[in-house]
């Protein structure tokens, strides 16, 4: 298995209409990139508790973040972007207010699939974990077209 090699400072990543819609920053700090997403009423579920797809939303958000300027190591190239083929989530615990924070961790990155594992805490990046993942993506040595 070959070794991952560190991401891009965050600085050089730029802000999607959906990340200003659900209002998650990303942060570069010690433990590396991380989405910080402080609970807000309009993200509960009717139980009162973060919705499980704003805790996919992030999870996801990370995995692809992470992998953005990274090299694959079989060819030296820079990964520009991708695009996720699946998502595997656990959910472990209910939260309904402070912030959350999203971490993720390339396990492999191939010629063309990445893994990652993802995880959700509360109130720090060493908190308590409200969700985990497993995510697989898609990856491109060249930028995605917007649709036009």
């Amino acid at each position: 298995m070959s070794s991952v090699p560190p991401a891009p400072p965050a600085s050089t990543r730029r802000q999607s209409p959906f990340q200003t819609l659900v209002g998650y920053q990303i942060v570069q700090d010690d433990a590396g990139l991380v989405l910080t997403l402080p609970i807000r009423d309009d993200l509960l579920n009717v139980q009162g508790v973060i919705h499980g797809g704003v805790a996919l939303t992030l999870l996801d958000a990370v995995g692809g973040r992470a992998l953005m300027g990274r090299t694959i190591p079989s060819t030296g190239q820079t990964i520009r972007s991708s695009v996720t083929v699946t998502l595997t989530t656990d959910f472990i615990g209910a939260v309904s207010s402070g912030v959350l924070y999203a971490c993720a961790t390339p396990d492999h990155i191939g010629k063309t699939l990445a893994y990652v594992s993802l995880r959700l805490t509360h109130g720090a990046v060493d908190g308590p974990v409200i969700a985990r993942g497993l995510a697989t993506y898609r990856i491109y040595t060249k930028p995605l077209d917007p649709p036009g």
